[in-house]
């Protein structure tokens, strides 16, 4: 019994010790309570969360990203460039040399825009890994990259190779009633203007309704900041700057892409050749694309009217929204409205004044005139029609200041009885917080745990 006494009291001390423990961790302050500042406990509890973005490391992220997308838009530009010029080469079938030289840098250079194009996605994730977007062990294949990015590599493999040249496709044209035929690599440039989606791509992304600072302000009201986004507040911004360059844009491209449908009849009718000749096919998308359609050229191939096809599309969109926003800045703000009223109860009292002049003039003259006894039936009778339109004028004016000033003067009475309103809420309001501010002393007096009020928003 001895000696079992030890132990027994060895185990109540460190029973005893383990609870004097944990009173002690249940009474110590949190971490973020030590802090002195606030911007402390900010760091302390971004700790304790998994940490918050470094605005340093995103914005260096994001030049990162943007160097990336620039050199991108380099290399397609200049694939696209030696495109347009080796198509005429190609097309005369002269100076192949030249050609084929052409087709081997564009073949490198698209080379080269792949590897890259694989970095500018992989260094998109890393802006997104700097924003806590993503987590860090994430890969490209592991996300929603993958298939945009595949989308992207598929499209800048489409281009005119080294190795078709000089292989055709013929078909039969309806209207010339002959056999025609492309070059291979003409069909595949023409697929290859789809690359200028990419083009406008990283001019969206230079604006700045893309940086660093947009993402995160998109991000505290919950909302996306992608490239629509960017074309959104374009279109509130500058809407009638991004509309032109727009029209002009698809203007030009589709007219290319035209031309390289119809080009091919030359062969078999050179002196008939109307949207092998780029004005013409320029003239041709501009009468599509506004819908108007003169008829003076038109498409005369398939391949031809499906492009025509596509320009009607976007044709219909590009109008649309030219319209509403020529309606939308013909809108009438409410200030402009109280000036527009103002205005025109200032122009009617000037016509009242007219008119009640004139009955006053033409009155004094029939009353002269009467009274010197000079004046026939004739006379009369005409100065007393004018005398009667001027009085039917005076009466429509009256009319019409009196409705306009009714008008007014009910803006004005609305106007001020939400001034009251807004006086009678200030008011209660301020009523509210003291007697809130009341019950809560008489609480703390108490001894009686009391919630702080939330204060209530200034009208």
């Amino acid at each position: 019994m001895k000696g079992r006494r030890p132990s027994q009291s060895g185990k109540v001390s460190e029973r005893s010790s383990r609870r004097q423990l944990e009173n002690e961790q249940l009474v110590k302050k949190p971490d973020f309570l030590k802090a002195a500042t606030l911007g402390q406990i900010f760091v302390v509890c971004s700790q304790q969360l998994g940490g918050l973005e470094d605005g340093k490391i995103t914005k260096l992220q994001f030049r990162k990203f943007l160097m990336t997308e620039q050199i991108c838009f380099v290399f397609n530009l200049m694939g696209l460039g030696l495109s347009v010029m080796q198509y005429d080469l190609e097309f005369e079938e002269e100076d192949e040399d030249i050609s084929s030289w052409l087709l081997w840098i564009i073949f490198i250079s698209t080379l080269a825009l792949l590897v890259l194009t694989v970095l500018r996605y992989q260094q998109h994730m890393n802006w997104q890994k700097s924003r806590k977007q993503i987590s860090q062990n994430d890969k490209i294949w592991q996300t929603e990259q993958w298939y945009p990015m595949l989308i992207e590599l598929i499209i800048y493999c489409i281009i005119p190779y080294p190795f078709t040249i000089g292989m055709r496709v013929y078909f039969y044209n309806s209207f010339q009633d002959a056999m025609a035929y492309y070059h291979v690599n003409e069909i595949l440039a023409l697929i290859m203007i789809t690359r200028t989606v990419f083009i406008f791509r990283t001019i969206l992304a230079q604006t700045f309704w893309y940086s660093n600072r947009t993402q995160r302000v998109c991000n505290l009201y919950a909302c996306e900041g992608n490239y629509m986004f960017v074309a959104k507040s374009l279109m509130r911004t500058s809407p009638y700057t991004s509309q032109f360059i727009a029209l002009v844009s698809l203007i030009c491209i589709f007219g290319y892409g035209v031309r390289i449908c119809e080009n091919p009849l030359a062969r078999n009718d050179p002196a008939n050749n109307n949207l092998g000749r780029y004005a013409n096919a320029l003239w041709n998308i501009i009468i599509t694309i506004t819908t108007v359609g003169y008829g003076d050229f038109y498409t005369r191939t398939d391949l031809g009217r499906f492009v025509i096809f596509v320009v009607c599309i976007l044709g219909i969109f590009v109008i649309s929204v030219m319209v509403v926003t020529l309606i939308n800045s013909l809108v009438i703000s409410t200030l402009e409205s109280h000036a527009i009223t103002v205005l025109e109860r200032i122009q009617l009292r000037q016509n009242l004044t007219q008119s009640a002049s004139q009955v006053v003039l033409y009155s004094l003259k029939i009353f002269v005139a009467l009274k010197k006894g000079n004046l026939s039936k004739v006379q009369l009778k005409i100065l007393l029609i004018k005398l009667r339109k001027n009085l039917n004028d005076f009466k429509t004016s009256r009319r019409q200041y009196r409705n306009k000033q009714d008008v007014g003067n009910m803006n004005e009475e609305i106007t001020n009885q939400f001034s009251l309103l807004k006086s009678d809420f200030s008011d209660v309001i301020e009523k509210q917080k003291g007697l809130l501010q009341q019950n809560q002393d008489i609480m703390n007096k108490l001894g009686v745990e009391a919630k702080p009020y939330i204060s209530c928003p200034q009208l």
